[in-house]
């Protein structure tokens, strides 16, 4: 090997170590997201830890599991959460006015792609591993300071997870191995900036929010954009025909241009990439969340652990490195770098 060769291979970064945390049901951009993890784990970016659903659609964990499959990791640990108050409990109002406006309109996706395309983790009458119990095992078994959560839901899973006692698969609380376990905390969330509401994932439940964002034991990032950065198209006109994100697409979006916001996918694309070309960090500041309210504000503090995700290219510069990786086909999980987390 030369010496460049040899050089090259030392000072090559290992992949991030990712936690998926999705309530893939009411958007399609969490299968976008899915997507762009993957195609950056076969650049041996990342190594997908393991899939958490946090949302009440039964089939999203299968969905999940069908899409890494697709990829050629269906070995990636799946969760998923029992939701026994929905929707009975006024608590999930408005994630029970947005599950019932994707059924109504035929953009529920997620049981179409469950029933047709292989899984390997949710295989009939095996039971989903319960969210909060993955949750510790994959922190139980990772290094320490080795994870990245990229939380693009509702923060439930997370709000057990830190609620969580010792147990027979660790000695450590749920607060404990976060703290211990996890180097970053990104959660996505439409919100002003120094203050206002999130439009969506915390507001669907404040609770949750409340108990994460207000608590969460170590370094957090908020990403708030997408909204006008449109990807879908390129997937739907030349992505690959037998792919269920493209069909994915093809389901929720009834536009004939197929683009949708990509809140989600930059929230992965950032997981993973962090500060650089597209997105700036921005400190100095902590973020406070009202669990009456919903309402939150950023207020001064030097020493937080809070960073804010400041947008540096152009919507359009974004939407183009975005769905480069969104339209990629499946690269052998074998070829790509994969490290124990």
């Amino acid at each position: 090997m030369s010496m460049l060769l040899v050089v090259c291979a030392l000072s090559a970064a290992p992949p991030i170590n990712i936690i998926f945390d999705t309530d893939m049901h009411t958007d399609c951009d969490d299968a976008g997201a899915l997507a762009v993890l993957h195609a950056l784990a076969g650049e041996g970016l990342a190594h997908i830890v393991g899939v958490v659903h946090t949302a009440p659609a039964p089939f999203g964990p299968m969905c999940a599991d069908a899409i890494n499959t697709y990829y050629g990791r269906g070995d990636i640990p799946v969760g998923g959460m029992v939701w026994p108050e929905y929707p009975a409990s006024p608590r999930f109002e408005h994630y029970a006015a947005a599950a019932k406006s994707v059924e109504q309109t035929g953009a529920d996706y997620v049981e179409t792609i469950a029933r047709n395309f292989p899984r390997t983790q949710t295989k009939e009458g095996r039971p989903v591993p319960e969210s909060v119990t993955q949750y510790r095992r994959l922190l139980a078994n990772a290094a320490d300071g080795s994870i990245v959560i990229c939380a693009v839901g509702q923060l439930a899973g997370l709000a057990g997870l830190l609620d969580s006692g010792s147990d027979t698969i660790s000695p450590l609380s749920g607060a404990e191995l976060a703290r211990q376990k996890v180097r970053l905390l990104v959660t996505m969330a439409l919100g002003a900036w120094p203050e206002g509401h999130d439009t969506f994932n915390w507001i669907c439940d404040i609770p949750s929010a409340a108990r994460v964002l207000n608590a969460w034991p170590g370094p957090m990032a908020v990403m708030p954009h997408g909204e006008n950065i449109l990807t879908g198209g390129r997937l739907v006109a030349e992505g690959p025909k037998d792919s269920p994100v493209r069909r994915i697409y093809e389901i929720y979006v009834k536009r004939d241009d197929h683009l949708r916001p990509s809140w989600d996918l930059c929230a992965a694309y950032y997981a993973v990439k962090g500060p650089g070309a597209l997105f700036r960090a921005r400190s100095g500041r902590r973020l406070r969340f009202d669990a009456t309210t919903g309402r939150h504000e950023w207020i001064p503090g030097p020493d937080s652990q809070h960073i804010y995700v400041e947008r540096v290219a152009t919507p359009e510069t974004i939407a183009a490195a975005v769905e480069e990786l969104l339209c990629r086909r499946p690269v052998s999980a074998s070829k790509s770098a994969r490290t124990n987390p």
